[in-house]
């Protein structure tokens, strides 16, 4: 049995949330149909969600 910990914090309403858990800690920023998210080991992620069901997403590291 393993155990997990999340906490989503809001920091701007509808915009900037701090994620924590029990392998760290990530920021998103964006609504729902944008948004940009890192996290603390330095991989981050964009995605763009189009109407009719057509959505965009990228995984990058920094360097």
């Amino acid at each position: 049995m393993s155990l997990y910990y999340h906490k989503r914090i809001t920091l701007v309403p509808r915009l900037l949330h701090l994620n924590i858990g029990t392998h760290g800690w990530s920021l998103s920023l964006g609504t729902r149909r944008a948004r940009i998210t890192r996290d603390s080991g330095g991989h981050g992620s964009a995605s763009v969600r189009l109407p009719g069901g057509f959505s965009w997403h990228r995984h990058f590291r920094r360097r």
